[in-house]
Formats: C-alpha cells, sequence, structure tokens
C-alpha cells in the first residue's frame, strides 16, 4: 500500500516569484533615492560660501585693499578696488583661485536682499553689457581694510524645487552667520 506524502516546503517556481517582487520593491526604492544628495551640497555649498566671504574680509585687511562680492542668479564673483589710469578707483575682477565660484551638481539659485531691500539680480554678460563710465559695475557687499564689512546684507541660496534653503547674512557677533531656513 502506497501513501502519498505532502510537500512541507515551497517550490521553486513561489521561491522566484517572492524574490522577483522585492527585487522590483528595492529596485523602485533605489529609484527614489537622492544620489547628489541635494541638502548636503547645498548646505555645503553654503557654508563654502560664508567661509569665502570671511576669507576675503581677512585678505581686505591683510592686503590693505578693499574687496568686494557680487552675486548673479547662479553665481557670484569677488571684485578688488584698483586704481585705473586716471588715478580712480574701479572695481574689476579679482582673478584669485581661492576666491572663485565652484560649480555644484545641484540647480540653485541666489537671492540678495541689501539693507533690508531685495535686489533684482542679472547674469554677469548682461550687466558687462550694460556697463558704462556713469554706471560701473561694482559689488553688492564689499568687504574694507579696516575690518568692515558694508552695507548690511542676507543672501538666500536655495535648490529649484525650495526644499533646501540656508540664509548668508551679517552677524552680530561674527561677521558672516549662515543659519538653515528650512
Amino acid at each position: 500500500m502506497q501513501t502519498a506524502r505532502k510537500s512541507a516546503g515551497f517550490t521553486l517556481i513561489e521561491i522566484m516569484v517572492v524574490v522577483a517582487i522585492i527585487a522590483i520593491m528595492v529596485g523602485a526604492v533605489v529609484l527614489r533615492i537622492d544620489f547628489n544628495n541635494t541638502g548636503t551640497t547645498m548646505r555645503d555649498n553654503a557654508l563654502r560660501t560664508q567661509l569665502l566671504m570671511e576669507l576675503a574680509s581677512d585678505q581686505a585687511i591683510y592686503s590693505r585693499q578693499q574687496l568686494g562680492i557680487r552675486f548673479h542668479p547662479k553665481s557670484y564673483e569677488f571684485y578688488i578696488l584698483t586704481a585705473n589710469e586716471a588715478g580712480e578707483g574701479e572695481w574689476t575682477i579679482l582673478e584669485d583661485d581661492r576666491l572663485k565660484f565652484r560649480e555644484i551638481p545641484v540647480d540653485m539659485e541666489f537671492r540678495v536682499d541689501i539693507s533690508g531691500i531685495p535686489i533684482v539680480l542679472e547674469e554677469l554678460e548682461d550687466e558687462i553689457a550694460n556697463v558704462t563710465d556713469e554706471d560701473p559695475i561694482k559689488p553688492h557687499v564689499m568687504f574694507l581694510s579696516n575690518g568692515e564689512m558694508m552695507p548690511d546684507f542676507r543672501i538666500i541660496m536655495a535648490d529649484s524645487e525650495g526644499e533646501h534653503e540656508y540664509a548668508i547674512a551679517t552677524g552680530e557677533v561674527v561677521p558672516v552667520v549662515m543659519e538653515s531656513l528650512n
């Protein structure tokens, strides 16, 4: 007499179906992960900008020259006050690799308030095209050789989705402060 045995395990097909479902779910989760880590990139870039502004302020003191920074919608550049042929002061772009804007893999923008008034930012190429002798390009913020930073400012750095925003502003205790707005 032969008795039927019941199997207590899973078949190979059942195991393969479960593995396939798990693989699909893991794939969906991995696609949602932000590999660029936008938040960290934005925070690091805001901190770098703050530190560069402090460096420019220190450099202005030690070199006894006037420096400045001018912002554009997606970049900035540092300026130095030099004498032109007529002996008059003229702001020119500072060629210093330490104080250069560096592109980041995040689409971000700057918004600038000077003494509480929002400033309309233009691209550098547009500003250069509109330069006249009566209206030369000048920095938004100046770092003077006596240690002053003027005028009071607040720069907002935000990613294109507005999820990560950082403010860099005139400090009361330290010259430049950075804070997260989110």
